[in-house]
């Protein structure tokens, strides 16, 4: 039988300025009325599916302020506040956050809010957000503050709600009294969430586990110093962070704050961003956590093994992967599982712009093929994702692809849906891990949190205050340590520096610099001035370089000190055509690839907005140029033996997502010919694309080409093509 381990981890940082009482941000409550309970109301039908849910503590906090009726966020103050006394700051601040919502799944599906939509996108394109707003009638914006609450509802409560469904089939109209209504209903949602998982938990249907309280970092808790085990030659904050004090601290405070909510204290734990190092483990030990979850990559490091798989995605040696391992540590025994990237990705990031139904069966149809390919006669298969932020790019909040699925497995016999502690009390793991990798589920290091020049001025910064800190014994000494603690969460590092874009990147800045700023303020120190304005600086402008429908690269020369020895590719030749993008490499005479070796094609659309990421590849310390820096919306990875490519799309979390897709690779002697079709990467006749082509080996980019810039190549129209054959032939 297979069983398979879903992992839904639900997390916020903390966005309430302690010393004013007021959230700088509405996730936690919009999220709390539109993913939290559903998943376990879903669940709650089938009751022989079992699976397991991370809560992290500081949301869980935060979840019960807005249900008590304390918290009070910007856009909740301006839903509740007459339109004719908003100010011109408020105007202007709904304008330019009240459509911030999935486009075509939360707004387009209703008429009023489409319409407003459409209004307000013409007017800001000519007048500024609260000039704009002055176009609006004062109903636009009683249905405009309505409907950004109501869309944020899951699915299920605007079907079941009766007062919610009368909302939406009115449509317009809408009163003071229903703003309140919506209010008043989002916290009864949101009072009901920790009952129901407790519930759910008693019921022995899912399992509950927690992270850290404000889902840092673990290991750089302990030692900033751990990112250079995977980097070595990572380029570190200026003062060497060391406070594994503080790492025992919010796993304590983590598991003691969810003993109190749900009546036990968990054996399992999700550290924060899958961030695992033999430090940080040892301590989750000694604190009383039996087991953990991490990545396939994290494994892979520590085994000194590549995880291969075909084309599909599956992998070779399933066996590897699809069992738990144990990690001793002087306090005892901890055992992980690994999460399997390629499925939970799919979930996370390819099903969406499929239907359900069809998604559904396609995840169905490869846990049957694992099952099928596994030498274990019980393998466990991790699923392990974020539970909330994906279903919004579903239709129906994910509702037709969960209950397609469920009901799938659900009819299944070899297919059980299972806790990871059901599982393993069954089938404690008998592999031992001797050696645990640093890393986390992105990249198998550290880097998104640190080694950036502006990640690793806002290490300094949390350094300054916890120094201080060491020092101060006055009576806010509590209160100073949660603001340092909170500032040590993972999320600010997330945003800081290159690699993602929250279109709101200055409040995630201001709300570091304020959590640090209060814990000087209560340590009864002036605050710094390093704390007076952003950490993140402006970001250079990518090079323009003018697209053609054809053209030639020539890597003349060398370009870089490591490059002596080695010329890896000597021309790119590349060509657009309608039906896809045509680019011949040709490989240099000194360059004979190794096995696992590959080619890695970036690609990058100017003037979309879309998600863009690093490219998915650790560059080597030699490494010259920029281009390598540069964000990528597609990456295209090509082996040499046997000749095969795959399409990877950029997600908003940093990583890559595969993308079913048929690129066609021919190698003949040096050269290696790719054609990657223009629907693969979403592109069309008239569309400019811009690429570079690298060089990949274990996991390290050893070149890039050009490192200078990007090169263009522009995709004709079917007549333009078919006119430039007719030239040809003639």
């Amino acid at each position: 039988m297979l069983h398979v381990a879903f992992v839904w981890h639900m997390h916020q940082p903390l966005y309430k300025d302690r010393l004013t009482g007021r959230y700088l941000m509405p996730w936690v409550r919009l999220h709390g009325i539109k993913d939290y309970l559903d998943m376990v109301a879903i669940l709650r039908q089938y009751p022989g599916l079992h699976q397991t849910f991370n809560l992290v503590p500081s949301l869980l906090e935060q979840v019960e302020d807005y249900a008590s009726g304390h918290a009070v966020d910007r856009a909740l103050e301006v839903t509740l506040k007459p339109v004719a006394d908003w100010t011109r700051d408020d105007r202007a601040y709904v304008m330019l956050r009240f459509f911030d919502a999935q486009f075509d799944n939360m707004i387009a599906p209703f008429p009023r809010y489409h319409q407003l939509a459409l209004k307000r996108n013409d007017l800001l394109g000519q007048f500024d957000a609260e000039d704009a707003s002055r176009a609006f009638t004062h109903q636009d914006l009683l249905d405009l503050t309505v409907w950004f609450n109501l869309a944020w509802f899951d699915p299920l409560w605007r079907r079941t709600e009766p007062e919610l469904q009368a909302l939406v089939q009115r449509g317009r109209g809408f009163t003071q009294v229903d703003r309140e209504l919506v209010v008043a209903k989002q916290r009864k949602i949101l009072a009901r969430i920790v009952p129901e998982y407790s519930e759910m938990r008693i019921r022995g249907q899912v399992e509950l586990t927690t992270t850290p309280f404000y889902h840092p970092i673990l290991p750089l808790l302990v030692d900033t110093d751990s990112a250079r085990v995977a980097r070595p030659h990572l380029p570190l904050p200026g003062t060497r962070f060391s406070y594994p004090e503080d790492a025992r601290h919010q796993i304590r405070r983590g598991l003691e704050y969810f003993a109190s909510r749900f009546g036990h204290r968990p054996v399992g734990m999700w550290p924060s961003e899958q961030s695992v190092s033999p430090a940080a483990v040892q301590i989750m030990a000694e604190e009383g956590i039996r087991w953990a979850i991490s990545d396939e990559g994290v494994l892979a490091h520590s085994l000194g093994v590549r995880l291969v798989r075909d084309a599909a995605g599956q992998l070779l040696h399933p066996d590897v992967l699809y069992r738990p391992y144990a990690v001793d540590t002087p306090a005892g025994r901890v055992q992980f599982v690994f999460r399997d990237i390629v499925l939970s990705d799919l979930i996370g990031f390819s099903y969406p712009r499929v239907p359900g139904a069809q998604a559904a069966q396609d995840l169905h149809e490869r846990l049957k093929g694992i099952r099928a390919r596994s030498p274990h006669p019980d393998p466990l298969v991790t699923i392990a994702l974020d539970g909330e932020n994906c279903w919004e790019h579903y239709a129906e909040d994910g509702w037709d692809f969960l209950r397609a699925f469920y009901d799938g497995v659900a009819a299944d016999p070899d297919i059980r849906l299972c806790t990871v502690g059901e599982y393993l009390a069954e089938h404690p793991a008998a592999h031992h891990l001797p050696h645990l990798h640093s890393g986390s589920w992105i990249g198998s290091d550290f880097t998104t949190w640190i080694g950036d020049p502006t990640k690793n001025r806002a290490w300094d910064l949390v350094g300054e205050a916890r120094a201080a800190f060491e020092t101060y014994d006055g009576p806010n000494r509590e209160e100073a340590r949660e603001e340092i603690l909170t500032a040590e969460g993972s999320d600010w590092f997330w945003w800081f520096g290159v690699g993602h874009d929250s279109g709101q990147d200055e409040l995630f800045d201001e709300q570091f610099r304020m959590h640090l700023a209060n814990a000087w303020r209560l340590m009864g120190e002036e605050v710094p001035e390093s704390l007076a304005g952003p950490v993140t600086p402006a970001e250079p402008a990518m090079p323009e370089p003018t697209a053609a429908e054809s053209g030639v690269f020539e890597a003349v020369a060398p370009q870089g000190a490591m490059h002596a020895a080695v010329r890896f590719i000597n021309r790119i030749a590349f060509r657009g055509e309608p039906a896809g993008v045509f680019v011949a490499i040709e490989l240099g005479p000194t360059f004979e690839p190794m096995p696992g070796d590959e080619i890695l094609i970036g690609w990058f659309y100017p003037g979309q907005t879309r998600h863009n990421s690093p490219l998915n590849a650790r560059p080597a310390p030699a490494l010259d140029g920029i281009t390598y820096r540069f964000l990528y919306a597609h990456e295209v990875r090509v082996a040499f033996d046997p000749p095969g490519g795959t399409v990877w799309e950029a997600g908003e979390v940093f990583t890559w997502h595969l993308v079913p897709a048929d690129v066609a690779v021919r190698r003949e002697g040096a050269t290696v010919a790719i054609e990657v079709p223009t629907a693969a990467i979403g592109q069309g006749p008239g569309r400019e694309v811009h690429f570079v082509v690298g060089i990949c080996r274990g996991g390290d980019l050893l070149d890039v080409f050009p490192s200078d810039r990007t090169l263009a190549v522009r995709i004709p129209s079917q007549a333009a093509a078919s006119a430039q054959a007719r030239v040809t032939s003639g």
